[in-house]
């Protein structure tokens, strides 16, 4: 089981660069979690709890529009993450996450990621490289998404 979770942080953009003795120390602090179609893993607004590293299923990323609708923006797949933003800055989740049919999911906690931090600086500083490249690539596919919808309008 802990070689499973090992596996694929290893295949995962945020842990792509650590030694395998830092991913035996995530993946033992890891949770898994199990849901079902419509299960809600995250709810725009609300506090962000966890980052989810998504094994099994898919993953709709949806945002609210003006008027009230739900709008999917994004599908997350197997290897992939979600929930990072408020692991880092502490706010509110920027999206609605549901499950599309059954999904599993290893979820890292605000709280085990704190204290890993506390407890291993330089493996919490790694983890946080991480999830800057992640965030930052990302950024750049909606500025350039962004700058398509423009240029077309």
């Amino acid at each position: 089981m802990l070689q499973t979770r090992i596996n694929l942080l290893r295949d995962t953009a945020v842990f792509e660069d650590l030694a395998e003795a830092d991913l035996v120390t995530v993946a033992q602090r890891l949770i898994e979690l199990e849901f079902e179609d419509g299960d809600l893993l995250f709810r725009e607004g609300a506090a962000g709890r966890y980052i989810c590293f998504l094994t099994d299923g898919r993953l709709a990323v949806s945002k609210r529009t003006d008027d009230g609708r739900e709008v999917e923006i994004a599908a997350i797949e197997p290897g992939r993450s979600v929930g990072e933003m408020s692991i880092i800055d502490g706010l509110t989740c920027s999206a609605t996450v549901t499950a599309q049919g059954h999904a599993s999911v290893l979820a890292l906690t605000r709280e085990h990621f704190d204290r890993l931090v506390e407890e291993t600086p330089r493996l919490g500083a790694e983890i946080y490289k991480g999830i800057s490249r992640l965030l930052s690539v990302s950024l750049r596919r909606t500025s350039e998404d962004l700058a398509r919808r423009i240029a077309d309008v």
